[in-house]
């Protein structure tokens, strides 16, 4: 990749809810950053602009780009080293964009949560960006990088403790601080969007088989997707002392990734052959027990509250993978009738009121096991998300990432490596051993 550009990174969409928060996020952490951005919405750009210059911080460049305009998009990618693309939905805009990264030399980072369509985008480009020697870097949000990151953290913890391959992998999410209650302070308006225009295709694939991203040369993977299936029914589980449900809010986004990472890195002193990765939502965080009461006398309000959960997720699975166009003509009503408009998305104190954790363990073939912890501040899609993609895009542009072998159509773990833990932490994102 060329380095004499005038940019290290250009945020593409910055105007939309998400773009602003990353914008955000780049005033707080970007003081060394050279950085534009980039859209349509001129008088939007401007304001974004004069309020960097009014808090006193560096001064973004402002740049005019179309997703639907090629020439605009080629100009875009040949003056940064990153390009940090927020206008989704990816499956309607994002291929220009990749092949204009491409073309030019220029890294990629998106927070794509729409597995089919990086399917169809490795497919097509991943040889191209390989040559290239470019890292295009799909699901940098909650979805996906948090949990890439810490399965590579954690089995390479197993492997420095106790010199053993990691054979499974098992990631209980708890969410902190105060509870989402409206769908106002869920998701936003341009998230939801993507929602409406995810039922307008087929995700059988992706979403029955978690084995969907390995390389097409895997042999093995319908053994893979047999051992990664989606646990739809809750269980309890003893590290946890909880009732585990299937994860939120998508269980079918990370597993595809996360083996995609392990296929990619292909280390037996890291991951076993026989690897197996697992994921859920520890349900104490939303059903305690009286302080009166041991905690078991909750189990049974966790159990029901888990199949609530699990049942309307099993239910959107279903009908993204189903044949039934009035369901999905149905959802998309309902979502376009309450949800908000693009452009709008969580209150500021809700974005600050939440957080989360993972509690992380790594097992060997012979039983052998390390325990850890990750903590982050903040609403998972829209203050965690935008904090730390923007830190990994500064990361990706300054070298201290992107340091692995891995190019092409890649992985938060392949692509980014290691390295990324240490550059979590200025974005409220940090690691832990028990």
């Amino acid at each position: 990749m060329t380095t004499e550009r005038t940019y290290d990174v250009v945020i593409l969409g910055a105007t939309g809810y998400t773009g602003r928060q990353a914008v955000r996020a780049m005033r707080r952490q970007g003081k060394d950053v050279r950085w534009a951005v980039a859209g349509r919405n001129v008088a939007a750009m401007q304001a974004l602009v004069g309020e960097s210059a009014r808090r006193g911080v560096r001064k973004p460049g402002m740049l005019l780009a179309d997703t639907t305009d090629a020439a605009s998009l080629a100009t875009l990618a040949s003056q940064t080293k990153v390009l940090l693309n927020l206008a989704g939905p990816y499956a309607l805009t994002g291929e220009a964009v990749i092949e204009a990264c491409i073309a030019h030399g220029t890294h990629c980072l998106d927070l794509s949560g729409e597995t089919f369509w990086v399917r169809q985008m490795i497919e097509r480009h991943h040889d191209a960006a390989a040559k290239a020697e470019v890292r295009i870097i799909p699901s940098c949000g909650y979805e996906v990088l948090p949990f890439d990151i810490a399965t590579l953290w954690i089995a390479d913890a197993l492997r420095q403790r106790h010199g053993q391959a990691c054979r499974e992998v098992k990631l209980i999410v708890r969410f902190t601080g105060k509870r989402i209650t409206r769908l106002a302070d869920a998701a936003s308006g341009g998230t939801l969007a993507t929602m409406r225009m995810l039922l307008e295709h087929d995700h059988s694939d992706s979403i029955r088989n978690m084995a969907c991203l390995l390389p097409a040369a895997r042999a093995d993977a319908p053994a893979v997707a047999r051992r990664n299936a989606i646990e739809w029914t809750p269980r309890f589980d003893a590290d946890a002392g909880a009732v585990i449900a299937t994860s939120l809010p998508a269980p079918f986004v990370n597993p595809p990734m996360v083996l995609r990472s392990w296929a990619l890195i292909d280390d037996e002193t890291l991951f076993t052959p026989d690897f197996r990765y697992r994921e859920g939502s520890n349900m104490a965080a939303l059903v305690a027990a009286p302080r009166f009461m041991p905690a078991a006398a909750a189990l049974p309000l966790q159990f029901a509250a888990a199949a609530t959960l699990t049942a309307p997720l099993a239910a959107l699975g279903a009908t993204l993978t189903g044949p039934l166009q009035f369901q999905r003509r149905a959802i998309a009503r309902l979502i376009e009738r309450f949800a908000p408009q693009p452009g709008e998305g969580p209150s500021e104190a809700a974005l600050d009121a939440m957080g989360y954790e993972f509690s992380v363990f790594a097992t060997a073939a012979d039983g052998q096991r390390v325990h850890g912890r990750v903590t982050a501040e903040g609403h998972p899609g829209y203050r965690s998300t935008p904090e730390m993609v923007v830190a990994m895009a500064g990361g990706l542009a300054n070298g201290t990432l992107g340091r692995t072998p891995h190019v092409g159509i890649v992985t938060p773990a392949s692509g980014l490596g290691l390295e990324a833990v240490d550059a979590l932490r200025p974005a409220g994102v940090r690691f832990s051993l028990r």
